[in-house]
């Protein structure tokens, strides 16, 4: 017996001969509530911005918008179940009054860890911070 399934990959398929027209329809993968702490002035070094909190294991799809009022580095983590290091990091520099969209992406986590966005050096006087981490099972 054959198994079939849905993925979420399309797959061109030319049909010889016929005049059945198909078309496709993108559509946006829907994504909950954001985790963030919402528009944060001057924020301390290593201020969490975004925090998903523990998750259960499984795969997760995530979409994350960040936006800074001045030069600075954001950074992106994979910590573990005890919140205690990273699995995986990375640095995004960030320019003065810029926004980035990372994703949607797709994530697996291992059972209680979180992805969190933190800013890495602390704000200046009059300066903004903010960052939504959308964030549901994909």
């Amino acid at each position: 017996m054959r198994s079939w399934y849905l993925a979420d990959v399309v797959v061109p398929v030319a049909l010889v001969d016929s005049e059945i027209t198909l078309t496709a329809i993108a559509e946006a993968q829907l994504l909950g509530t954001p985790a963030s702490a919402g528009e944060l002035a001057a924020p301390a070094a290593n201020t969490r911005l975004a925090d998903t909190g523990p998750q259960n294991v499984g795969n997760y799809a995530a979409l994350i918008w960040m936006g800074i009022s001045e030069a600075n580095s954001l950074r992106v983590r994979r910590r573990n179940a005890a919140d205690a290091g990273d699995v995986w990091s990375f640095r995004l520099p960030m320019a003065i009054n810029s926004t980035f969209v990372l994703g949607p992406i797709r994530i697996f986590l291992a059972q209680g860890e979180r992805l969190v966005v933190e800013n890495i050096t602390a704000g200046a006087g009059g300066s903004v911070y903010q960052a939504a981490l959308f964030f549901g099972a994909g």
